[in-house]
């Protein structure tokens, strides 16, 4: 995703506590049963959107929308600018990728080199035309970037892993031969790179409005420009933002003709919605026994409901005693009821998972189900043996921003190990202190949710543990540079039944052998679209983020 964050009520992925990546966490609301009878929308105070106005809440503030610089911001990035493809939801809930900005394209009989033809007349919203040069730019600058967060979404370009190391000044495998021509050659064949580039990591963005922009670009609105059907026409931190329609948009124009977000705490949101004045609410973001007795009931018909496509998770540090004993850490994995917590917090409305890879995802593996088991004893028994009988002190890390279910959670959890004599305990950051932490790598544990950017296990395994300084940002530190180096080479494998195969043992030895984590579960996400909402689709992957135009007004 995606991909585990800005948690939005109509809005943003991304994952418990960390995105798309991700990861978003569902926020707890309460508040009285809405006045609207069975079936209908939020409260009548507002009336019909004539105004093409669509209203939304967030319950965090954006911290940059730069997508190269971050893993969980993606609200800018999905609706300011465009990916060369896309994704589109099929009737069967299966997805394919389209082109977007590429009218044509082409690949080479060994997998290696594409040829893409960008459509003619495609503009920023500032007039500047796109052109190959700003496709160059845009992966030239995911791996240049001092904080680039996405070097993922590059490396498998050939000359990527020079320009990286700073042994070159250009990327060698993008050619640009005139201003709508271009091709990029991969160092291996990898069949995930046509969805690598239908992700908002990929968006494209301009050479010439970035260096105008230099430091300002993803910080300041004005200078945030994209080829998308939004520009972003105000940004108050702690506040809110809004956001109007792209006359320059290349594309249908949208129903949506302007959006507002605003900052608010689940209670509001909820509040805010029965008395019609946010549009769509996220349920996540409730409290779950507000949603079965408010939502399930009154607003029945009202309901969007899609499977999220990602793993809920408890991360552990591989470099933090005593985590750095993987008896520790199966004793963790096994002190956790994570069918309680399905069941207390989000009634049920989801299913355990057992490895890295969500149900949904190319390669779920059955095979790789059904062995992890709530066992306590088994647990106290584990810590004994590595030499804890009494067990020992851990802190747990929350993102203040983090909504109430994901809180309840945590709590949860942080009680289970109590039971087998681990002291864990619970410490809140605010959510820059808490990113910076986690990406430094020096988190000790924390929970999180990974929503998938495209359908790939690549985009699992390795964005996880495919490089050292993967695991290191995750504040995983996953130590065997032997299994790294094949979940790296697992990407260019060919025959897509052996690549299936691979990762298919990887994933045992990662979860079941190595304990790198404890997986919990995949949920299904529920929306509300109020009155004014005609219809809406949820992103093809059950992010809580939006594609705006993806939303018809009344």
């Amino acid at each position: 995703m995606k991909k585990t964050v800005l948690v939005t009520s109509a809005i943003l992925t991304a994952t418990l506590f960390l995105s798309a990546c991700g990861g978003v966490s569902p926020a707890a609301g309460t508040g009285d049963a809405p006045a609207a009878g069975a079936g209908s929308g939020g409260g009548t105070s507002a009336g019909l959107s004539g105004d093409g106005e669509l209203r939304i809440a967030l319950n965090a503030d954006i911290v940059n929308m730069d997508v190269h610089r971050n893993t969980n911001d993606y609200l800018i990035p999905m609706n300011v600018f465009d990916t060369l493809f896309a994704v589109e939801k099929n009737a069967d809930g299966s997805s394919s990728i389209v082109k977007s900005l590429v009218d044509d394209y082409s690949i080479s009989d060994d997998g290696l080199t594409y040829s893409f033809t960008l459509r003619d007349g495609v503009v920023f919203s500032d007039g500047t035309p796109l052109t190959a040069d700003d496709v160059r730019f845009t992966f030239e600058r995911i791996l240049t970037l001092p904080d680039s967060q996405q070097t993922d979404y590059a490396i498998s370009i050939k000359g990527a892993q020079d320009l990286l190391d700073k042994k070159a000044d250009e990327l060698s495998g993008i050619t640009v031969q005139d201003d709508t021509h271009f091709t990029i050659t991969l160092a291996e064949p990898f069949s995930g790179f046509l969805a690598q580039l239908a992700t908002p990591s990929t968006s494209i963005f301009s050479r010439s409005l970035v260096n105008e922009a230099g430091e300002d670009f993803g910080i300041d609105p004005k200078k945030t420009i994209g080829t998308g059907p939004y520009i972003i026409t105000s940004w108050e931190q702690g506040s809110g933002m809004t956001l109007e329609y792209n006359p320059r948009y290349w594309g249908s124009e949208p129903s949506v003709k302007k959006v507002t977000a605003k900052i608010m705490d689940p209670a509001t949101m909820d509040m805010a919605f029965q008395k019609g004045d946010i549009d769509i609410l996220d349920c996540l973001f409730l409290d779950s026994a507000i949603v079965d007795s408010v939502y399930k009931q009154k607003y029945a018909d009202s309901i969007v409901s899609v499977d999220r496509l990602g793993m809920n998770y408890f991360i552990l540090n591989e470099k933090i005693g005593p985590l750095s004993d993987v008896s520790v850490r199966k004793a963790i994995q096994m002190a956790v009821d994570r069918q309680s917590i399905l069941d207390s917090i989000y009634s049920g409305d989801g299913k355990l998972e057992d490895g890295i890879f969500p149900s949904g995802c190319l390669s779920y593996s059955t095979d790789n189900q059904g062995w992890l088991k709530y066992d306590p004893e088994g647990a106290k028994k584990l810590l004994s043996d590595a030499g804890y009988p009494n067990g020992f002190d851990m802190e747990v890390s929350l993102d203040s921003s983090a909504a109430e279910t994901a809180k309840r959670a945590l709590e949860i959890i942080a009680q289970n190990l109590q039971d087998v004599g681990i002291n864990a305990s619970i410490r809140s950051y605010d959510r820059a202190s808490y990113l910076d932490l986690r990406n430094g790598g020096n988190m000790n544990s924390y929970l999180a949710l990974w929503l998938l950017d495209y359908n790939d296990p690549d985009n699992v395994i390795y964005t996880f543990f495919g490089s050292r300084s993967n695991t290191v940002i995750r504040s995983n530190n996953y130590p065997d540079e032997n299994v790294i180096g094949r979940i790296g080479d697992a990407r260019f494998i060919v025959d897509n039944d052996k690549r299936m195969q691979e990762y298919a043992a990887l994933e045992k030895k990662l979860v079941q052998d190595d304990a790198v984590w404890v997986p919990l579960y995949s949920l299904k996400h529920l929306f509300v679209k109020g009155e004014r909402v005609a219809s809406f689709t949820p992103q093809w992957a059950g992010w809580s983020d939006m594609y705006f135009s993806g939303v018809e007004l009344k």
